[in-house]
């Protein structure tokens, strides 16, 4: 599974006005080309009044990007290039602009453009998917306080479910797998082990 960093799920907003045009950039997380796509028409149908509606979007191995009537490579190249340059993935940024009589020339469009990509990026959270591990601990109560303790700060506890015996379920990156399974059997002297449950990408933090 190949990790990657995004942003954060809710919609990031910035305006700049560059020579009395207005530039409105909007960011949001997509997870696919269709979802891009969604997002792009989204922004045009509000925006519909406005001279132009550029925008770039990265997802995987698949990217696109519209200039939407603006000089050929001076708008949605250079968003694309500030997305790749912030090391960003499944990503999409669109760029209104409502003109106000000041030509910029190729130079200044390609400032502006990559400029209110650049601007509406630095305010969006970053969330790393990483390669996780959720697994399951089943084990006797008395050994639930021992256990807790050697798992906190190294894993996230998402739940503990109460039966005749206690499971624990946490969820860690794939390469600590070892390293857990490693304490869970230390900790309770071999009485219980790790069992994997699922694996899968998600933004990971420790507790």
């Amino acid at each position: 599974m190949k990790e990657y960093v995004t942003i954060g799920k809710e919609e990031t907003i910035v305006e700049i006005v560059i020579e009395k045009s207005r530039f409105i950039a909007c960011a949001k997380q997509v997870d696919s080309a269709e979802e891009a796509a969604a997002f792009v028409a989204e922004k045009r149908k509000k925006y519909f009044d406005a001279t132009h509606n550029c925008y770039a979007w990265i997802v995987g191995e698949k990217a696109k990007f519209s200039d939407d009537g603006e000089p050929q490579g001076t708008a949605g190249m250079p968003m694309y290039e500030c997305i790749k340059q912030n090391s960003l993935d499944r990503l999409c940024v669109v760029v209104t602009r409502y003109f106000g009589g000041i030509k910029l020339g190729a130079g200044g469009l390609v400032r502006a453009y990559s400029g209110a990509t650049a601007s509406v990026l630095k305010l969006c959270t970053r969330l790393k998917f990483v390669d996780c591990i959720r697994a399951e601990v089943f084990l006797d109560y008395s050994l639930l306080p021992p256990v807790k303790r050697a798992l906190t700060g190294r894993c996230v506890i998402e739940n503990i479910i109460y039966g005749d015996k206690v499971t624990v379920l946490c969820l860690f990156p794939q390469d600590l797998y070892d390293t857990i399974s490693s304490i869970v059997c230390q900790t309770t002297l071999g009485k219980a082990n790790l069992k994997k449950i699922e694996r899968f990408l998600c933004p990971y933090q420790a507790d």
